[in-house]
This record gives structure tokens, sequence and C-alpha cells, in this order.
């Protein structure tokens, strides 16, 4: 165990305390053993508290399966937004993309492939032989 001098506790301490650090998980100690670890994790936004996580879930389930929970049941409808007649079915996003990946396929088939499969198109020029006139060393160049 470690012990610390009064004005070393009481200077760590008054920083633990503004910085928030007890919200973040890290007590006194934690923070004692590595101040600069645990300063960088006082960045961090705050976790939400018990209640606002409660809320937070329950919106997300909601979302998630499309049902409100019974106990939401009793809450005021929600009007409909302007967006949600742009939702369409996952099923035909999936189909669509589905399409668009078979056209751009279709495209590059003719292609010859190499490569574990790579798309190698074959280059359109020639090699100039081994000549003089391609020495540019002799040409001075």
């Amino acid at each position: 165990m470690r012990t610390y001098s009064d004005a070393v506790i009481e200077h760590y301490a008054d920083r633990f305390m503004g910085l928030r650090l007890a919200r973040h998980g890290v007590s006194l100690e934690q923070y004692l053993a590595d101040p600069q670890r645990y300063e960088e994790r006082a960045l961090d936004p705050e976790p939400p508290l018990p209640r606002q996580r409660a809320v937070a879930l329950r919106l997300w389930w909601a979302w998630d399966t499309g049902l409100a929970h019974p106990s939401a049941a009793t809450s005021a409808p929600v009007e409909s937004h302007w967006s949600d007649g742009l939702i369409r079915d996952w099923r035909a996003h999936l189909a669509q993309w589905r399409d668009a990946e078979a056209r751009v396929e279709r495209d590059v088939d003719h292609l010859p492939r190499q490569n574990n499969g790579r798309i190698v198109e074959p280059l359109h020029h020639h090699r100039h032989p081994r000549s003089g006139a391609a020495n540019f060393t002799k040409r001075g160049a």
C-alpha cells in the first residue's frame, strides 16, 4: 500500500471531484495510482443515469421491434413524420442492391479473370525491341 502526504491527497481529491471521475466508475485510490490515465477518461461523456438508461432502452426496444412496450401504450400516440412515407420495406432495398450488384457483374463478366478471380485487362501495347534505337544512353539523353 502506498502512502501519500496530506497535500497530495487534498490536491488530487479536489481534481478527482472537479473532473467528476466517480461518475465514470473510478475510485479515488485508482485515480491516485495513475492520475494521467484517468484524467483522459474525464473527457469521455458521462454514462447516463439509471432512469435515463431505462428510457433509452425502452426507446431502442420500441425502435428495434416496431412494438411499443405495454406500459408505453397508455402514453399519447406519436404523430407520423413526413419522412415516414419514404421508408420502404427492407426486403425491397435488399433486392434493389442485389440487382445493382448483378448489373455490375454482367458489365465486367466478359473481361478475363486471373489471380484468384481478379479482373486483368489485357494491355494493348507492344514492347520495343532491344536495339540500338531504344538505347537512350548512347544518344546522350
